[in-house]
């Protein structure tokens, strides 16, 4: 039995035990190849200023290039091995998730745990009331451990 869920770029589908994510309308900032390719290129731009030969000034470009980096590791880290890209998850590989309004709250994000430690962002509209019936079913497929 396939259900369907209307997610604020595409939608989500869940059939026979796997979770299919759908985006036709997503907008190139946010694809993968955007959101990577974003920050490595704070990489590529303190590499670029290493090797550049500008006499006395190289080594204050250095610096700052180098500050900026420092403090764009930790997006880095997060856009190439905390996030997953993957647009099919079975649903034994997901360990929990969190729902989180937005501040104006026209969205809810539904955040997905993965047993890889990883996690996938589902954004759905409010209106549409479509993060709650998810979240239900979600929560059928989710095995977690009584402590008594």
């Amino acid at each position: 039995m396939k259900q369907e869920f209307v997610t604020l770029y595409g939608k989500a589908a869940i059939e026979r035990e796997v979770l299919y994510l759908r985006s036709p309308y997503l907008p190139f900032g946010k694809t993968a190849f955007a959101r990577i390719g974003f920050e490595l290129i704070w990489v590529l731009l303190f590499v670029v200023q290493f090797f550049d030969d500008h006499g006395p000034k190289k080594y204050v470009g250095i610096v700052m290039w180098g500050i900026m980096l420092l403090f764009r590791t930790p997006n880095l880290y997060d856009v190439l091995f905390r996030r997953s890209y993957t647009t099919r998850i079975p649903l034994h590989r997901i360990k929990s998730y969190s729902i989180d309004d937005d501040l104006l709250g026209l969205q809810t994000m539904v955040t997905l745990q993965l047993k890889n430690s990883r996690y996938k962002k589902l954004i759905f509209r409010k209106l549409e009331h479509q993060a709650e019936p998810f979240t239900e079913l979600l929560s059928q497929y989710i095995a977690q451990p009584q402590l008594a």
